[in-house]
């Protein structure tokens, strides 16, 4: 069964089930029919798409378990056939989830791949104005999503990518284009994930991201770009804020000594002080440096 505690460190995940995770989700997206363009994938899933492996330079990704996605309940409801939805679901193998405690979970379905392997799928929205972890109606009680603060970005701010692999079940092989968090809307959302649950993973996630996607320059400007568009602001300030809470000095200490810094050297667990500390200084030099760059460029002159 799928569980609701996520591995500390790196060790505790397999490539095996990042695959897994993959063909889940093409099999996932012929569940939406022609609304499957409205989905954003978010979470572990993404430095797949954004970072890919490409030795010596690039090391391939720890991986993840689970399959994260943000709905358009808007355009949902706008569509047809999502009446079906938990039917179409169910047609293609998944199921609710059930936590330890024997309750289901209406916005969380998973999939069992093999004897050993069940992949958890999430169903997310934007919270809105609304309160964060609010479980809110897809298709009647049978399937619904849960409300994250700022969510909503990566319906505007997403990369595309042609994904193929097997289906599961033998079901064949599948080619989608896959709509995914870009590199600002995954940063933002993953630092405000590390500011709300504290979870080694989500620093680790973030670090990688910021350290492959591109020179620091090139992914300082993509970020300045999406702040000189205009676009959800809050959600922009928000996210550059846990960034500095998390991994920078301020009177509160240095920054090699935030939670931030220290999770994502944790989840790598060097094995000795020495080494947990240089890990620690480069996230917090790294995400410091970063946001110089930021507000450096974006600053009038």
């Amino acid at each position: 069964m799928a569980t609701d505690i996520k591995p500390r460190t790196a060790g505790g995940y397999r490539s095996d089930v990042t695959e897994a995770c993959e063909r889940a989700l093409l099999t996932l997206m012929g569940a939406f029919g022609g609304l499957k363009t409205t989905l954003r994938l978010v979470g572990g899933l993404v430095p797949r798409y954004l970072t890919p492996e490409a030795p010596p330079d690039v090391p391939a990704h720890a991986g993840t378990s689970d399959v994260d996605v943000v709905l358009n309940l808007q355009l949902i409801a706008e569509g047809e056939g999502y009446a079906t939805l938990a039917d179409q679901l169910v047609v293609r193998g998944f199921a609710r989830y059930v936590n330890p405690e024997g309750k289901p979970a209406a916005w969380r379905w998973q999939r069992q791949v093999d004897e050993h392997t069940h992949i958890l799928i999430e169903f997310l929205r934007d919270a809105g104005d609304g309160q964060p972890g609010r479980v809110v109606s897809v298709d009647g009680e049978r399937v619904s999503a849960l409300s994250v603060r700022f969510a909503g970005i990566v319906h505007d701010w997403f990369e595309t990518r042609e994904i193929s692999g097997e289906l599961l079940d033998r079901g064949g092989l599948s080619v989608e284009t896959l709509r995914f968090a870009d590199v600002p809307a995954f940063v933002i959302l993953k630092a405000l994930a590390l500011d709300d649950r504290q979870e080694n993973k989500d620093a680790a996630d973030l670090i990688h991201v910021l350290r492959y996607a591109g020179t620091l320059e090139q992914v300082a400007a993509l970020f300045v770009v999406r702040i000189l568009s205009g676009q959800h602001p809050a959600a922009m300030q928000a996210g550059l804020d846990a960034l500095r809470r998390r991994f920078c000095d301020d009177a509160h200490g240095e920054g090699y000594r935030k939670l931030g810094a220290v999770a994502y050297a944790s989840f790598h667990d060097a094995g000795d002080e020495d080494a947990r500390v240089r890990d620690q200084r480069y996230a917090a030099g790294l995400v410091q440096a970063l946001l110089e760059r930021i507000a450096t460029a974006h600053t009038p002159r």
